[in-house]
């Protein structure tokens, strides 16, 4: 056990032996905090049982986040959305989190054709490159959109500003992760044990504190932005309605509060418990798993965190032609039954209807007569 701890060789998070040694074991050892989701190594090394859940769950949360994301980047496109600054970086949070989720669904192709050296180099290198790199910007982007949402209720900015500033931004975000995320393409070797088992592991182990101090930077800092403007956000609301009115502008802290809780969970599990190289059953492997994957949980749901509590953008969405389209037989379905009810009440009603035109036909004939006599 010792022997393969030091080595320190891991396989897309999971450190492994080879496949003899866990039959024997009935055990598996976790890399310590590797921001790499150890989805592969639990789908091979688990329970064969469990790889077909392991499979449909990844496919169930993939199409859960296509679908949202696609929903937010239709929306985001829209005329009145696309032209302010939050528009254009909520149209790049959906651009990166759609990518995320075409990446999720790598990991049940490899796990099929893992066999094939060229999807073990994918899963060494550019896995973890590009899945790190669509987690850290899109924290990065959510943190500048709270700060735009503070500068717009506190000193007023104006919302359609130039939109180069936010594509700058992003390219900027952009080029600076990629580079400083180098290390999980040129730091990791993919080798071959004298068993002929392949394994991932960084070439040495500087590279672990730097992906370390990354995870900081990119993850911790923007979590703290995040609730340094949610209370900002909070006392301004509280300062200028009721507390009963704050409901009302959910959508300046929606997503902050739940980027905030799925963050904070993964933070716990994996540094409070102190969550490193130690000798774990399948059950803490799958724990670990649910924990590290709250990391892509607000890119799964972009569509329920930005869209939703904003009235104004699920209004736009309402004007999208996939909307109007899909939504078309539906309401011409609940008009036709709305005419038929109204339809059945006044046959219904045609007796009472009938009397009283009688009766008004009888006082339009009354009225001239008495008013004659009258006079």
């Amino acid at each position: 056990m010792s022997s393969y701890l030091n080595v320190s060789r891991c396989l897309f998070g999971v450190c492994i032996c080879p496949k003899t040694y866990y039959i024997s074991q009935h055990s598996n050892i976790i890399h310590d905090g590797s921001l790499t989701l150890p989805m592969i190594g639990a789908i091979i090394y688990d329970l064969p049982s469990l790889r077909y859940v392991y499979c449909f769950t990844f496919i169930c949360l993939s199409l859960i986040g296509l679908i949202n994301n696609i929903f937010s980047i239709m929306t985001f496109i829209r005329e009145r959305i696309r032209y302010t600054i939050c528009g254009v970086y909520l149209i790049f949070y959906s651009i990166f989190s759609l990518i995320l989720m075409i990446l999720i669904i790598t990991n049940v192709i490899i796990a099929i054709y893992y066999d094939k050296y060229i999807f073990r180099l994918w899963a060494c290198y550019g896995y973890p490159y590009l899945l790190t790199i669509t987690i850290y910007i899109s924290m990065l982007i959510s943190s500048i959109i709270v700060i735009e949402h503070v500068c717009h209720l506190y000193f007023d900015f104006d919302p359609f500003r130039s939109r180069k500033q936010p594509v700058q931004n992003t390219l900027l975000f952009l080029l600076l992760i990629s580079i400083s995320n180098l290390d999980k393409i040129f730091g990791r070797t993919l080798s071959i044990d004298e068993v002929g088992y392949y394994s991932c592991s960084y070439k040495d182990f500087s590279y672990k504190y730097w992906s370390n101090i990354l995870y900081y930077i990119y993850i911790f800092i923007p979590c703290c932005i995040h609730f340094t403007c949610l209370i900002c956000i909070l006392l301004i609301l509280i300062k200028r309605h009721s507390l009963r009115k704050i409901i009302l502008y959910q959508r300046y802290f929606t997503p902050s509060v739940f980027i905030l809780v799925c963050m904070t969970l993964n933070g716990l599990y994996l540094y409070l418990f102190n969550f490193h190289l130690t000798y774990s059953s399948g059950y803490l492997i799958r724990l670990h798993i649910g924990f590290i994957f709250l990391l892509y949980t607000p890119q799964l749901f972009t569509y329920m965190i930005y869209v939703m509590p904003n009235d104004f953008y699920v209004k736009e969405f309402y004007q999208i032609w996939f909307y109007r389209k899909l939504c078309y037989c539906f309401y011409n379905k609940k008009r036709h039954v709305q005419d038929f009810e109204v339809l059945q009440f006044l046959w219904t009603r045609r007796p009472s209807l009938e009397n009283i035109k009688t009766i008004s036909g009888f006082s339009d004939i009354l009225i001239p007569s008495e008013s004659y006599n009258k006079i």
